[in-house]
């Protein structure tokens, strides 16, 4: 016999907007996405597409599925129903008041029914028949903003009544949109921006620049967290570059005052390098419109003309308290306030915050031209799932 407590995924409303062919490309990818994700996770689940964009999930624990579940993009609805027949209006009423009673009592509520196929009632008369019965033991009925929403969906003579409904990922499958490099300091706001894109459909790899002030290893921690948590379909990589000479000539060769314009502007070039090697066509970083002195706009604007490739910048509009809120979210805030964010090279003096396009690139001409060739000869690489503190990792191929 069929269980009758599953779990009803729908894709996100994203999905809808799309042609019938790329949205059922899209679906599959979600399926895919969504049973490896179990799989992973070891929950012994099973995900089967049962509408044009929606999954039943069943599973020995469902509440471990759906948080599961929750973590995979392209998800716009997880309702963890139980399913039962029901014979007319009366007896949909007695048979949905009966399991709500205890979840109303002393609340205000709300009841919300969606109604499939050929009925001699309407959705309408469903919800005041189910909101008599509940009245009595509730602290009455507000439609507006009800403390406990009761929802349940009637498919012909069967029910599904609603027990709960976890927060779901939103945003496009993973692997429906071109791949990203993350430039990744393990702080609060690199992992958030490489966040924000996965929820697009982007496979995003990440790219660690080391200096004698970072600490690789709580910075790859943030990064297989997220990775751990919200990757699934794709298969991400950690590169890691020896920064510190560029970090040297900066000091030996460059205004304190542009210093880390110029670092910057180094970083994505040498990131532009590695996401070439890897054929991926757009840089990620967690730059902030305002936030410190390098991300001005005008100082933005100047580090776009200095590499080819597209730089995205997902948290370029938001408030710090809204990238912390986030964080704690997905689930990397503990471990980045644990992170000591890249050195300040302006040795305490004042930094320019409107620097001109001839000015960093005098301060870019008195580096050497082969200080990104010995940069790029360091780079190492590791599959960021199979990383963990202190393993060491190898010289990319």
């Amino acid at each position: 016999m069929t269980d009758t407590r599953f779990l009803r995924v729908v894709g996100a409303p994203e999905l809808y907007l799309k042609s019938r062919v790329t949205r059922d490309r899209f679906v599959r990818m979600l399926v895919d996405n969504v049973r490896s994700a179990l799989e992973a996770a070891g929950t012994g689940a099973t995900a089967a597409r049962t509408g044009i964009q929606e999954l039943r999930v069943d599973a020995p624990d469902l509440d471990e599925a759906a948080g599961v579940v929750a973590t995979v993009f392209g998800i716009g609805r997880i309702s963890l129903v139980e399913e039962v027949p029901f014979d007319g209006l009366d007896g949909l009423a007695r048979l949905v008041a009966g399991r709500a009673q205890d979840r109303v009592a002393g609340r205000t509520f709300a009841v919300r029914v969606q109604r499939i196929g050929e009925h001699a009632w309407s959705s309408k008369d469903a919800e005041r028949e189910i909101g008599t019965l509940l009245l009595d033991a509730s602290a009455g009925v507000d439609l507006g903003s009800p403390e406990v929403t009761v929802r349940v969906r009637v498919e012909g003579d069967r029910a599904l009544l609603v027990e709960a409904e976890p927060e779901p990922a939103f945003g496009l499958p993973m692997g429906s949109q071109e791949p990203a490099l993350a430039l990744l300091s393990g702080g609060i706001d690199s992992p958030v921006a490489a966040w924000m894109m996965m929820r697009t459909g982007c496979p995003v790899d990440f790219l660690h620049l080391e200096m004698e002030c970072s600490v690789t290893d709580q910075a790859l921690a943030v990064g297989h967290e997220l990775v751990s948590r919200w990757a699934h379909g794709s298969r991400p990589r950690f590169h890691v570059l020896d920064f510190q000479p560029v970090k040297a000539a900066l000091r030996a060769r460059v205004d304190p005052r542009l210093r880390q314009v110029v670092l910057k502007q180094m970083m994505l070039r040498a990131a532009e390098r590695v996401a070439a090697g890897r054929e991926t066509p757009m840089l990620v970083t967690g730059d902030a419109l305002g936030q410190v002195s390098s991300q001005t706009a005008a100082h933005l604007v100047q580090m776009d003309r200095s590499v080819d490739i597209p730089v995205l910048r997902p948290l370029v509009a938001m408030r710090k308290e809204e990238i912390v809120s986030l964080a704690r979210r997905i689930g990397t805030f503990d471990l980045s306030i644990r992170t000591r964010e890249v050195c300040d090279l302006s040795d305490g003096g004042r930094v320019a915050t409107r620097a001109s396009s001839a000015d960093l690139d005098r301060a870019a001409a008195r580096l050497d031209d082969g200080l990104l060739d010995e940069v790029a000869a360091t780079l190492r690489t590791v599959p960021a799932r199979d990383w963990s503190p202190g393993m060491p990792i190898e010289p990319a191929a």
